[in-house]
């Protein structure tokens, strides 16, 4: 079993689609490639902003089983 979330989980408290979160990560000056992109995190604007540390447990709890 993957300990990973995939971007159709759903929220572990409403049950709704969770949103991808990513991060640009800037390049130096020397490289002429694009700036790398990095998954950053899964987030429920909901239950985040309402619950916010019961949804960083239930988070944790996920990943961590």
């Amino acid at each position: 079993m993957l300990n990973e979330l995939i971007h159709a989980d759903l929220c572990p408290l409403c049950s709704r689609p969770m949103r991808p979160e990513f991060r640009s990560v800037g390049h130096s000056a020397q490289q002429d490639h694009p700036a790398r992109t990095d998954f950053h995190r899964h987030h429920c604007d909901t239950c985040e902003a309402a619950r916010p540390q019961e949804f960083y447990d239930a988070m944790r709890r996920l990943t961590e089983s």
